[in-house]
């Protein structure tokens, strides 16, 4: 939580902090330094670390509507890393159909030739059960030969990594991977893959007694996490509501006046920026309200693009905005409004400007909101398409 009050991405959680320890884990197991019972005691409570990521994951701007088909090979047990995938996805507009752990490939044919997905990905994390991924692979082509592949997870054999199947090694690319094979042709399946397919057995193991409790203690764990995950999407889809400006779908108010009492409490060096549209009154008259709501839109739309990713932007009425910027000095902000402003004037072509004024936030909301404001007035003051700083008041 900590974390994400300061203003790091989700994602970047995922990967730096809780896939790095699981990857520690997932080793300590693999020699036989921890016993499968410690391995699904620390998957739960990573379960349980991943939750407060889920709300701030499923209001990720959209980038796509195409369905993706997730799967862990037959004999994988280990999925973690695949669900943060599949919320990464589910967060970024993905349709996202999740098969989770131990997917036997004739199963996987079935399930892709149904639903006809876009994209595949397909994970393995132990390197000796590289004939099973092979089986998963070939099922895939079989099932839609349209679709496209990408694999995640230690157990990718090194010379099957981005030839001819783009490899995902954590979550921070998987969309971007994902995005890319949306435009390339689907690949063409080689022939080693096939030969290795063949070594699969087709018959599965018995489990012993303890490899069965093992099984259900894991399932338990995973279905206890996809409850928890669920509340949360709701959550997140009543939260966006309450929470979103319908034109722009940036945080309103409410959003940006939680987010400003977070930073206060937080005790960092936070700033705030506050963003008018230059005569806007006078476009609206002119244009209509239908040019001037467009403007809005892509006026939103350039200030979030020139800011960081953990940076709150949000209208919070007519044509003012606002930008929350945690970790961040004065100085500095100073800086990001002088981005932001040069942003806007590229997108209008000149044709639209934007005063600014800036200011640290400190523990004094009130007070940094004020000084934002004149610093603002000061900027329409001396002319407009301007930044203007204020430091706080002691």
């Amino acid at each position: 939580m900590e974390a994400l009050v300061a203003g790091i991405a989700p994602t970047t959680i995922q990967v730096d902090v809780i896939m790095a320890a699981m990857g520690r884990i997932g080793e300590l197991w693999e020699r036989g330094e921890i016993t499968v019972a410690d391995e699904h005691a620390a998957t739960g409570l990573s379960y349980r670390a991943l939750l407060p990521l889920q709300e701030p994951l499923q209001i990720a701007p959209p980038r796509s509507r195409e369905r993706v088909v997730l799967a862990a090979v037959e004999g994988q047990t280990h999925v973690l890393g695949l669900r943060m995938v599949a919320d990464v996805l589910e967060g970024a507009g993905f349709e996202v159909l999740y098969l989770g752990a131990d997917v036997p490939s004739a199963a996987l044919r079935t399930f892709i030739a149904e639903h006809m997905p876009a994209v595949v990905g397909l994970s393995s994390t132990r390197t000796h059960d590289a004939p099973s991924l092979a089986a998963a692979i070939v099922a895939s082509h079989d099932g839609h030969p349209a679709g496209r592949i990408m694999l995640g997870g230690r157990g990718v054999p090194p010379e099957w990594r981005d030839a001819p199947y783009p490899w995902v090694r954590d979550a921070a690319v998987v969309l971007d991977i994902a995005e890319s094979l949306l435009h390339t042709p689907p690949q063409e399946l080689a022939p080693a893959i096939v030969r290795l397919r063949s070594t699969v057995r087709e018959t599965r193991p018995s489990s012993s007694a303890s490899a069965v409790e093992d099984e259900l203690l894991g399932a338990e764990i995973a279905a206890a996490s996809e409850v928890a995950r669920r509340y949360a999407r709701r959550a997140a889809e009543y939260r966006y509501l309450a929470y979103r400006d319908p034109l722009t779908a940036l945080p309103n108010r409410r959003a940006f006046e939680d987010r400003m009492i977070e930073l206060s409490a937080h005790g960092e060096d936070s700033a705030l920026l506050v963003i008018d549209v230059d005569e806007f009154k006078a476009i609206n008259d002119a244009q209509g309200h239908d040019a001037g709501d467009a403007l809005l839109v892509r006026l939103g739309q350039a200030i979030r693009g020139a800011v960081r990713a953990g940076d709150t932007v949000a209208r919070i009425g007519g044509d003012e905005f606002t930008v929350l910027l945690p970790a961040c000095t004065q100085a500095d902000a100073a800086h990001v409004a002088e981005q932001v402003r040069a942003a806007i004037v590229a997108v209008g072509d000149g044709t639209m400007t934007v005063s600014i004024g800036a200011t640290a936030l400190g523990s004094d909301r009130r007070s940094a909101l004020l000084n934002a404001d004149s610093a603002l007035y000061a900027a329409k003051a001396a002319g407009r398409n301007r930044t203007r700083v204020v430091a706080p008041t002691s």
